[in-house]
């Protein structure tokens, strides 16, 4: 018994190719993002130069949070600006972030467990900043 011809033309198969080889990028690109997990402060800060305005992801705990009411009159929209130290068992760090102050409830408090997203700030001779972009989760602490 004889196979059936095969009919995949040669325009087909660099079409297939093509096709797995970008699911690969896109699975190592993306893959790598998510596998890369929490940074720990005392590394960001032991290797600066390193993570210089790209966007890390941390988790510690809130201390010396500030709220600040900024009214921006041009858009007529009431802005907070939090600035806090966020610490894990490796070191701290300052912190800003900039929300619309309609979410209150949303608000980061002193003892919060974050875990925010936020570029890495630095520049020679002066201390790390994180500019947080997000927080992805917020655990308030037990009374």
């Amino acid at each position: 018994m004889k196979g059936q011809p095969n009919n995949i033309s040669s325009g087909d198969a660099m079409k297939y190719i093509a096709s797995c080889a970008m699911s690969a990028l896109a699975i190592i690109l993306f893959g790598t993002v998510s596998w890369a997990g929490d940074q720990k402060l005392g590394s960001l800060l032991a290797h600066p130069e390193s993570y210089s305005l790209k966007t890390v992801r941390v988790t510690g705990i809130v201390s010396d949070h500030e709220l600040k009411h900024v009214k921006q009159w041009a858009n007529n929209v009431d802005r907070c600006v939090q600035t806090f130290v966020v610490k894990d068992e490796t070191g701290s760090m300052r912190a800003t972030y900039g929300a619309n102050c309609s979410g209150a409830m949303d608000l980061i408090r002193n003892r919060d467990r974050v875990t925010i997203e936020a570029r890495f700030e630095w520049a020679p001779g002066k201390a790390a900043l994180l500019n947080v972009q997000t927080v992805v989760g917020k655990m308030a602490p037990y009374p």
